[in-house]
């Protein structure tokens, strides 16, 4: 086989990977090598790796009929989806994981400058900053005059907000939604799989070919102990950054 035929199959397995994405690591790895070593056979015996490939199937649709058959079985039980408890305990402390450093890195910094003394500057919080700007070209549009301008935000601040937001959409966009492999899901030991143009969330032992030990798949609770007053604490910071960000919004008529 040559390097451009070679490479031909390796992109049609990596989409065929991609589609296996929901099902557990281990898993879709074997299942992608039987495909191999199935489509090397048949290069072998008929040279024609076009040909080969085209007869396997559309990788996208070859990908969807495996997950298929692992969640709906011709003979068995469908599998269910997982409880709503599980779940709710895996999106909660995604929450935490996923959104809290927005919250909670800002409050940490601000906190670090004042324990440097009455002498220090303190920053407000980069959300309270961002606020306070747009408040500040708003009310001048609506023909408010003798304003105090804003502190500029320095370059730090601006990549401090760009990278927090790109976490926040990495975790759960990426992390959580397209690899199943947010802390949460690992927690509750759950995997998300996609059937079409559905997702469904399922206990990653119910589709697992080899299942893990019975220890292995229990909800690793202990996260909670840490996620749970973490969550409280973000809530009450959430409320605060709201309440501060939408009171600069409020004309000075309103505010007094």
């Amino acid at each position: 086989m040559t390097g451009t035929r070679h490479a031909s199959v390796e992109r049609y397995l990596a989409e065929v990977r991609r589609g296996l994405r929901g099902l557990p690591p281990d898993d879709a790895a074997d299942t992608v090598e039987e495909i191999r070593a199935h489509l090397t056979e048949e290069i072998a015996e008929r040279g024609d790796v076009a040909a080969v490939l085209e007869g396997f199937g559309d990788p996208a649709a070859v990908a969807s009929e495996i997950v298929e058959r692992r969640v709906r079985p011709e003979e068995g039980p469908c599998v269910p989806q997982a409880s709503l408890g599980r779940r709710y305990s895996a999106w909660a402390t995604d929450v935490v994981i996923g959104l809290g450093p927005m919250l909670l890195v800002p409050t940490a910094l601000t906190f670090s400058s004042l324990a440097e003394g009455p002498t220090g500057v303190t920053p407000l919080p980069v959300w309270i900053q961002m606020a306070e700007h747009v408040a500040y070209w708003w009310l001048k549009a609506l023909g408010y005059t003798d304003l105090a301008a804003p502190a500029p935000m320095s370059a730090g601040q601006w990549l401090l907000a760009a990278a927090l937001v790109a976490w926040a959409v990495f975790y759960w966009l990426v992390l959580r939604r397209a690899r199943s492999a947010s802390v949460g899901m690992w927690m509750t030991g759950l995997r998300g799989v996609r059937l079409n143009d559905d997702r469904i969330v399922v206990r990653e032992r119910d589709i697992a070919q080899t299942p893990p030990p019975l220890g292995a798949g229990r909800s690793r609770w202990w996260i909670l102990l840490a996620a749970i007053p973490t969550g409280c604490l973000c809530i009450l910071l959430l409320i605060y950054y709201l309440w501060m960000c939408i009171g600069p919004f409020l004309p000075p008529r309103i505010l007094g």
